[in-house]
């Protein structure tokens, strides 16, 4: 442009160019010193000049500060500079504004922004696109101090049709705050994606543009790493999964992937090439300074799938024989633990089970089969305490406990999984809810087992003779219990064993011992229920076969063969000695008289039940009498 020396200094009109920063991509060629910037192709509004100085190199420069006076003294070498300094000056000029033209120092943004108009737009041959690059640098530099000069210079342009040039040059400066970006402004489009987690601690993360390294706290990725590294620079996905409780036991598991990114930016440096004149008060001319191609790095924000290790295990047990001898009294159940919610917490590439201790409880003696219950009675009796190390996870365990001469009765176990029992680790863990148990039901039937009742008695023949007119033997039975209690069904009734009395027949007067001699024949039996200890309870009679001689002995015994399938089981097999006295009588009569000795008839297995005794003779009858007096005082 082309502006008047002001009158303050008595100068002769010179011509001035409103300053624009120029844009080459390096520093220019050092200007000769003591050269002045040339006004050949610059644009006119009438007699005002307006556009890029030439410099000896061919470069343009523009004027960085408006209302100041014209550079057409000599220019000195070139300089770099971060900012600008603010001014202050009177103005008055040919073009008829006349007043003091006040200007702020410029750095930071605002010198990058006058980089970026003179570095993209500056070295042009375009004569108006170079009065658009002045007049956005004037924009940048506006503030109030000397926004009343830029808009005086508007008014003159538009009057000699300049408004197109003047919208030019706002619109460009108004791209320069939007696009001169400094470093780091290169950012990968998108963030770290999960895209998938399910239960069992597996998933998927997705990655940007852009990004170089994944890492991976809490898992491992497929493979097994925990540092993967992405060479092309491509969008991608890749599986990883959990690694829990490491290095302990714990309730929350996070599982935290990150990322680093590298994208290559363009930016503008926020500096100017000034080139200054000789003359201290006329104004500096200004070059863009090459944008800076780099790379710019950072992180994406870290993604955390976070698993809730709590969960709630289930007990169930099933005892593998449900008799317990007393004398052994070994009693073993197998408990089976599940989960009921949620997963059995692992760790390691061992999987290494949740370790966890349980509980068990053998309740009893009772006398008789308990309900099903949630829990046990308050006052249930308890026989024994056991404790099993859960250390498989979910499976069978064998609990075993001795208790030799357990008492006769109902047993049940019932089995619990405390949170209060468990070790410190695992309590703080907090896996498993604080406070809880989890317990199976009592009174279930798989979980119960039976000491049978243990019986002892005694027998008694009401007579001890066998008469032809008397051949019936009646026997009765005593019970006493060994000790523990007599079983009852679920009613309270005690339960009815019963007792076999099988009839042997000797050809001499038996002696007492604990088994039948090979000489005792078998001629019979009959059974006896018993209801109650310490009751005598009599047994239907028997009929001696008739050709049955000598004597005849009784012996009782329980048999589990003998019993109702709901009894089986439940009392011990016994028998009595063989040759009591009070279970013996003798056969008399006319036939034992005769002293014949040698096979009888009902010698044989198949005929011994039906045949009775054949005596005869005042000598029976005596001793039938006899024997019923006998009977009489034993009833009495």
């Amino acid at each position: 442009m082309t502006v008047t020396t002001p009158t303050r200094r008595g100068r002769a009109r010179r011509r001035v160019l409103a300053a624009l920063l120029a844009a080459p991509l390096m520093l220019p060629a050092a200007v000769t010193s003591a050269q002045a910037a040339s006004l050949e192709g610059m644009f006119k509004f009438g007699t005002y000049e307006i556009g890029g100085f030439g410099l000896a190199d061919g470069s343009l420069a523009y004027c960085l500060e408006p209302g100041a006076q014209a550079p057409l003294s000599d220019q000195l070498e070139p300089v770099r500079v971060t900012e600008l300094p603010g001014y202050s000056i009177w103005v008055d000029d040919q073009w008829g504004w006349r007043g003091q033209v006040t200007t702020a120092p410029a750095s930071g943004e605002v010198l990058r922004q006058l980089n970026w108009v003179l570095a993209e737009h500056g070295d042009t041959q375009d004569q108006q696109r170079a009065v658009a690059v002045q007049i956005a640098l004037w924009e940048l530099r506006r503030g109030p101090g000397n926004e009343g000069w830029i808009e005086g210079k508007y008014e003159m342009f538009r009057s000699h049709g300049g408004a197109p040039h003047i919208e030019a040059g706002k619109r460009l400066a108004a791209e320069a705050r939007t696009q001169a970006l400094g470093p780091g402004n290169a950012f990968p489009e998108g963030e770290l994606k999960l895209d998938s987690v399910d239960e069992h601690g597996n998933g998927t993360v997705s990655y940007p543009a852009g990004t170089t390294a994944l890492t991976i706290e809490g898992g491992v990725f497929a493979g097994g790493e925990t540092e993967l590294t992405v060479a092309n620079g491509k969008p991608g996905t890749v599986e990883w999964s959990a690694t829990p409780h490491e290095p302990a036991w714990q309730r929350f598991n996070d599982v935290t992937i990150r990322a680093d990114w590298a994208l290559a930016e363009k930016y503008w440096p926020a500096e100017l090439i000034v080139h200054p004149s000789t003359q201290h008060a006329e104004q500096r001319l200004g070059a863009g300074v090459t944008p800076v191609v780099g790379e710019n790095r950072g992180e994406l924000a870290p993604v955390v799938a976070t698993f809730d290790a709590r969960f709630a295990p289930t007990l169930g047990t099933q005892v593998p024989e449900e008799i317990v001898t007393g004398a052994e009294g070994v009693f073993r159940d197998r408990v089976s633990v599940g989960v009921a919610e949620g997963r059995w917490p692992t760790r390691g590439d061992e999987v290494e089970p949740l370790p966890l201790l349980a509980d068990g409880v053998l309740f009893g003696p009772f006398a008789e089969p308990q309900a099903e219950t949630d829990f046990a009675p308050t006052d249930a009796p308890i026989a024994a305490r056991a404790t099993l190390d859960i250390s498989r996870g979910p499976g069978d365990y064998e609990a075993e406990l001795a208790l030799a001469g357990a008492a006769a009765g109902y047993y049940y176990w019932v089995w619990s999984i405390a949170e209060e029992r468990q070790s410190d680790e695992i309590r703080a863990s907090e896996v498993l809810e604080l406070g809880a148990v989890f317990a199976d039901r009592f009174g279930v039937l798989t979980e119960r087992q039976i000491v049978p009742t243990e019986l002892r008695w005694e027998t008694r023949l009401v007579q001890h003779s066998v008469s032809p007119d008397s051949r019936e033997l009646i026997d009765r039975v005593r019970a006493t219990l060994l000790g523990g209690e007599w079983l009852r069904d679920e009613t309270g009734e005690r339960l009815r064993p019963v007792i076999r009395l099988t009839f042997y027949q000797l050809d001499s007067r038996p002696t007492q011992q604990p088994d039948p001699p090979a000489a005792a024949r078998e001629i019979g039996e009959v059974r006896v229920a018993l209801s109650a200890p310490d009751t005598w309870e009599q047994a239907p009679p028997f009929v001696v076969p008739d050709a049955v001689q000598g004597w005849v002995a009784v012996r009782a015994c329980l048999f589990d063969e003998d019993q109702a399938p709901e009894i089986a089981g439940k009392f011990v097999e016994w028998c009595d000695d063989f040759g009591v006295p009070d279970e013996t009588a003798q056969v008399v009569g006319e036939l034992a008289a005769t002293g014949a000795v040698g096979p009888a008839p009902w010698a044989s297995r198949e005929g011994y039940i039906s045949l009775g005794v054949a005596v005869a003779g005042v000598g029976g009858l005596c001793l039938g009498l006899l024997g019923m007096r006998r009977k009489r005082a034993l009833l009495a």
